[in-house]
């Protein structure tokens, strides 16, 4: 028998083609073809280089470290435009939180937000709704009662606010799994599907708020499964003493399907007053600063092996002046990434304050300041530790976190 013979024909779709017997027997997997789509295309984002669009995640933390804080904090972005850990909200929309675990505190603690972050140009209402019980998210029908749930909720946003529903989230995972074994990895796959299907079917990205086990290390409490199969890992994490006093909190971004990840960001729980008591008493909540200015600062500590000795003065130079006169900034773009840049002349003014330097006289002393300032930024510049990027005609200088 001869055998078949085939051409580049066979590997081309051809869109005449009738359909096939599976399609007609019911329901048929999408098929893509490279080339139909852009390689080039952006991913989409809620929050840019940190959430996305679509999809499940899990914001964990120990107690203590403020991970339902932050999980506010993340709405209150969404909800209003502001950045979230100083990344661009790229998606601004309504927030549906759902709350088996704490809920009676929600009101003062978007109170605090309110307050303490949004202030008096904050708006009379906020896209936030919120449920205090969470159907077992193990059970078939938990995906179903939370899916019509979103659709009302989505419903009055859009009536109410113009706005559709962006965010959807759970504290805790552990409160709505409903876990029989919180060690079974089954059980953690079904939870994450059935997080993974309510995002699918609302159009929101659906992020858990989840408990670190005993050994941070190790991640969150329960099984692995959870974290393989999240988009999205966000760790508030902190050192504890044995008092219980917290301190070096800062935020890892743990996990990031297709990005960066292993980076931190700082942040500090600043304790704020929202009302009294009948009996005068202070009432008080706490909110999320995120402290944007020491990314430069933690950007040097990774760096610093790749920074010769001769520009030490220099890279302090760019610290301190960073700390003080620095500015958020795109580089790449409104679309890329944000980092902290400051004026070049204030480089040049605090390198000139430390840089030692001999001469006859001033004019001399100055001059050899002047020429040691150049070779440096020149120097930090071709060894890619630095950029520079024009802001308002001034042309300003900042440090390469990534020069590792």
């Amino acid at each position: 028998m001869a055998e078949p013979s085939y051409s580049i024909e066979h590997l081309r779709p051809r869109a005449e083609r009738r359909d096939s017997g599976a399609s007609r027997a019911g329901s048929v997997i999408s098929i893509r073809w490279h080339g139909d789509t852009d390689p080039n295309a952006d991913r989409a984002w809620l929050v840019r280089d940190l959430v996305f669009e679509t999809g499940k995640g899990l914001l964990a933390g120990q107690w203590g470290g403020g991970k339902t804080f932050a999980g506010l904090d993340l709405s209150a972005s969404v909800m209003t435009g502001l950045p979230f850990a100083g990344k661009r909200v790229m998606r601004q929309g309504g927030v549906l939180f759902i709350a088996p675990e704490g809920a009676f505190e929600i009101p003062i603690r978007l109170k605090g937000i309110v307050q303490g972050k949004l202030g008096p140009d904050a708006p009379e209402r906020l896209p936030f709704a919120w449920i205090e019980e969470c159907p077992r998210l193990l059970d078939a029908d938990a995906v179903p009662q939370l899916v019509t749930t979103a659709k009302l909720a989505a419903e009055r946003l859009a009536e109410a606010f113009d706005l559709p529903l962006a965010l959807i989230v759970i504290d805790t995972v552990a409160a709505g799994a409903g876990f029989m074994d919180e060690n079974s990895a089954a059980e953690a796959q079904r939870v994450m599907n059935a997080m993974e299907a309510l995002s699918h079917q609302t159009g929101a990205f659906v992020i858990g708020i989840d408990h670190f086990g005993k050994a941070v290390e190790t991640g969150t409490r329960g099984s692995s499964a959870k974290e393989a199969a999240a988009d999205v890992v966000l760790a508030m994490l902190a050192n504890r003493d044995e008092a219980g006093n917290v301190s070096n909190t800062r935020m890892s971004i743990r996990k990031l399907r297709g990005g960066r990840c292993g980076y931190e960001i700082p942040y500090e729980l600043e304790v704020i007053t929202v009302g009294e008591t009948y009996d005068r008493e202070p009432i008080t909540t706490c909110i999320v600063n995120w402290k944007a200015d020491r990314a430069s600062a933690a950007a040097v500590s990774v760096v610093r092996e790749r920074w010769p000795t001769s520009l030490k003065v220099f890279r302090e130079a760019m610290v301190a002046a960073l700390d003080e006169h620095g500015v958020r900034a795109w580089p790449y773009g409104s679309e890329a990434g944000e980092v902290r840049a400051v004026p070049y002349q204030r480089v040049r003014d605090t390198f000139y304050a430390s840089y030692p330097a001999d001469g006859e006289d001033a004019g001399k002393r100055a001059e050899a300041k002047r020429k040691a300032f150049n070779r440096a930024v020149q120097s930090a510049t071709g060894r890619d530790l630095i950029g520079s990027v024009e802001l308002t005609g001034v042309d300003h200088l900042w440090l390469k976190q990534d020069a590792d």
